[in-house]
């Protein structure tokens, strides 16, 4: 007997119709007719069986109109992406919602979610909203992971294609079939210095062109990195160092990440699921989780990936140890504690010092290319300062 298959939408071309109003392409010259596509959805949520996906697609792009200043308040801005952001994220990982006894991160792991996204919702959740920087860029990176795992696979109806199930294998074996030529070199003879380079540069080139040529490439490539095994050799012994794949690994993962800040993020993310959530890897005395534990320290602290080091999530990974503590996460959580300042990835330019007899530059000068400057932007002095303190009226 067939399934019946109820549906808040007429027929399929009314959904690929509100999935163009939500991702129109660039060659699309109508208007934007995004807040058309979030009425109709709130139209369907009436009907009901709107799915979580098209929901919280509908919340994150009418949080993105919202984001007008000159008639919103940024407060309201920032609550409004907290809210969406939330929604979309809670829908997906509550347990008490799915009926599954598992934590947040594991059922982000289950579905392939950024578990930083986890770690924001807490933050949006329970301590000040986040920054408008922050809430945007997650906004952003919420609508691509819907795009990418419920707008892209509607084309056939609840089915997703042949080409769609070996996207990913095919995807797998270029990452795994590029990484093996570095693994293995070209050859038994030793690469001199200069060849090597090139050698590291074409290879890092290589999977930098895979990983563009799927939406999912970026992400399929740090699991890909841990489960052949290419980071951490599988004959590893206790209390070796690593300093060998160090050298050899770095500057591949650097070029990757140099054309994709968002890999080192993945990688990190990754390599604490790997050390904290595998109770294959809980033993004080597994070389492996050593040599991951190594990886997640050298990434966080080695001066060669300083310059990238600002797009760690250290609050994820510090609350990822929290949550499951063994061994490794304990060591790891000191290990970030110790270095609870860290600005890596943020260039300080230092300022001389002002002399004293330095000319004080003037806003009201003729001659102030500043001034005119400021001013064409709003900005001009005051007359008289005002220093009463907020709330307290004037005295006339």
């Amino acid at each position: 007997m067939a399934k019946v298959l109820f549906t808040a939408w007429k027929d399929k071309s009314q959904l690929l119709d509100v999935r163009g109003q939500f991702y129109p392409s660039l060659s699309d010259e109508r208007p934007d007719m995004r807040s058309h596509a979030c009425a109709m959805v709130e139209a369907w949520k009436l009907r009901g069986n709107v799915p979580h996906h098209v929901e919280a697609t509908a919340l994150l792009t009418d949080a993105i109109l919202h984001d007008d200043a000159l008639h919103n308040s940024i407060f309201s801005i920032r609550a409004t992406y907290s809210a969406a952001f939330c929604r979309f994220v809670t829908g997906l990982v509550d347990s008490k919602i799915h009926g599954q006894r598992k934590t947040m991160f594991q059922r982000a792991m289950d579905l392939g979610l950024p578990a930083s996204f986890v770690e924001l919702r807490h933050e949006a959740t329970h301590r000040e909203p986040p920054s408008l920087v922050v809430l945007r860029k997650a906004a952003q990176r919420s609508l691509e992971w819907l795009w990418d795992h419920y707008w892209a696979g509607i084309d056939d109806v609840g089915e997703v294609s042949a080409v769609q199930h070996d996207g990913p294998q095919s995807l797998r074996r270029a990452l795994v079939g590029t990484l093996q030529q570095l693994s293995t070199g070209t050859g038994s003879e030793p690469l001199r210095k200069k060849r090597k380079r090139d050698f590291d540069a074409s290879v890092a080139s290589q999977l930098v062109s895979i990983c563009g040529s799927s939406s999912q490439g970026i992400r399929a490539l740090p699991p890909v990195l841990l489960e052949e095994p290419i980071l951490v050799a599988p004959a590893r012994t206790l209390g070796e160092p690593l300093k060998e794949a160090f050298d050899k690994w770095d500057p591949v993962l650097l070029k990757i990440t140099e054309s994709d800040s968002s890999f080192l993020m993945y990688l990190t993310e990754e390599l604490v699921h790997a050390l904290v959530f595998d109770e294959a890897h809980s033993s004080s005395k597994d070389a492996i989780a050593e040599g991951i534990y190594l990886w997640l320290t050298h990434l966080l602290t080695s001066p060669s990936w300083e310059p990238h080091q600002a797009a760690c999530p250290r609050s994820y990974i510090h609350a990822a140890c929290e949550e499951t503590p063994n061994h490794w996460a304990n060591l790891l959580k000191k290990h970030l504690q110790k270095r609870p300042d860290s600005n890596a990835g943020i260039s300080r330019v230092p300022q001389a010092t002002p002399s004293r007899s330095s000319k004080r530059v003037s806003l009201d000068g003729p001659e102030s290319n500043l001034a005119q400057t400021l001013r064409g932007h709003g900005w001009a002095p005051v007359d008289k300062w005002d220093s009463r303190p907020l709330g307290i009226a004037s005295s006339s």
